[in-house]
């Protein structure tokens, strides 16, 4: 495979918020030899061009004013989506259409009919199609994979996950205000949860059947909403003349899943909006079996993609610590102890090696949507 022309579609280079292609996808393409960064689409012709200038691109770099004149270019072999998620079907799908290999960040769609239509789409256009589902490429999934594929804990009985998305905020950004809607396709359970279910399932399997149930507390569901960038929110509490409104959030502050996997193992996932627990643990994550057990447990950032994850295997009343690789010095090196930041980096080596196992095509994040389709529409009525 020669190297590999990218468009990247939402690469800000706006300095009054952190843009997530500029932190993760832009240092890894800059860095791989397997990729050229060739074009630039933004909201508009002269964002793209601003983007090229700030960020410092090559010349040769090309802005687009729309999504039809990127995806046309013949010097564009992947066009990269990482724009808000209520963007991305309009996106993907004119990639889609004029044969354009895609990778949409996650998530593909804002429900499972959305993401299932561009995944039919890709299927009849026959492009390659990517997404950046991240849970099974940490290293801590992947470690916890082989550990249980390698028989060391026999076989896995149950398994029980306790993880805080932290406290429910009481003030918000109104540009990101997705965030706030559980029907948006960008809440906590959209997004954060997701992408831990996503590593779930590759660690112990998929879910047989589940019983979801969803809350959202009565005293948490009023947020006052700025019209500020998120990282203006502390500044604008502070200021009685900015004005505010009040809206109500329906992204659920407790999720549950209760269910068996197909292996017959029995499943409890728990993630609340509260403080850490008495040891500091934000997540704590037990996988049962007939000859051990392991234990994963951290102390920040996301679900197993945080450099403060432990993990422990007990055999026999024997307890020993694991080893995880982030590969702080090697390939990923750039992001240092960021390591959730190394995720697009290590999509980008698993499309360029063509490593089917970590690649996850269209129609997987689908079958990922369904399930948090499923959550949704069941667990609020239970």
């Amino acid at each position: 495979m020669g190297v590999i022309h990218v468009g990247i579609v939402g690469l800000s280079a706006n300095s009054s918020g952190a843009s997530w292609a500029k932190l993760t996808h832009l240092p890894y393409l800059q860095a791989s030899s397997a990729y050229e960064i060739t074009g630039v689409l933004n909201s508009s012709l002269a964002s793209s061009k601003g983007a090229i200038e700030t960020l410092r691109l090559s010349s040769l770099v090309k802005p687009y004013e729309n999504i039809d004149d990127m995806a046309s270019d013949t010097n564009i072999d992947l066009i990269v989506v990482c724009t808000a998620v209520r963007l991305h079907a309009h996106f993907v799908r004119a990639a889609i259409r004029h044969g354009k290999n895609v990778y949409c960040e996650w998530p593909l769609g804002k429900s499972f009919d959305e993401a299932n239509e561009l995944a039919t789409l890709g299927k009849q256009k026959g492009v390659a199609t990517y997404v950046g589902l991240e849970g099974r490429l940490s290293p801590v999934s992947v470690k916890l994979r082989k550990l249980i594929t390698s028989g060391a804990i026999g076989q896995v009985t149950s398994t029980d996950v306790h993880g805080s998305l932290g406290p429910p905020p009481k003030v918000w950004s109104e540009r990101v205000l997705s965030y706030l809607d559980v029907h948006s396709g960008q809440s906590p359970l959209n997004t954060r949860v997701a992408h831990f279910l996503e590593a779930f399932c590759f660690t112990v399997g998929e879910f047989e059947s589940f019983q979801p149930l969803l809350v959202t507390h009565q005293t948490a569901q009023e947020v006052n909403v700025y019209d500020v960038p998120l990282t203006q929110l502390a500044e604008a509490m502070r200021n009685p003349d900015i004005p505010f409104k009040t809206v109500k959030r329906t992204a659920p502050d407790e999720v549950l899943l209760q269910g068996k996997l197909t292996s017959c193992a029995v499943a409890n996932i728990h993630f609340r909006s509260s403080d850490n627990d008495a040891d500091g643990n934000t997540f704590r994550w037990l996988i049962s079996g007939t000859e051990g057990l392991v234990e994963v447990t951290q102390q920040a950032g996301q679900p197993a993609r945080d450099k403060s994850t432990i993990i422990r295997l007990v055999q026999g009343g024997k307890v020993t610590n694991l080893e995880l690789d982030w590969e702080t010095e090697g390939e990923f090196k750039m992001f240092g102890d960021q390591v959730m930041l190394a995720t697009p980096g290590r999509n980008y080596k698993a499309i360029a090696e063509s490593n089917g196992e970590a690649i996850m095509d269209f129609e997987h994040a689908a079958k990922r949507h369904k399930m948090v389709d499923t959550i949704i529409k069941r667990g609020l009525t239970s």
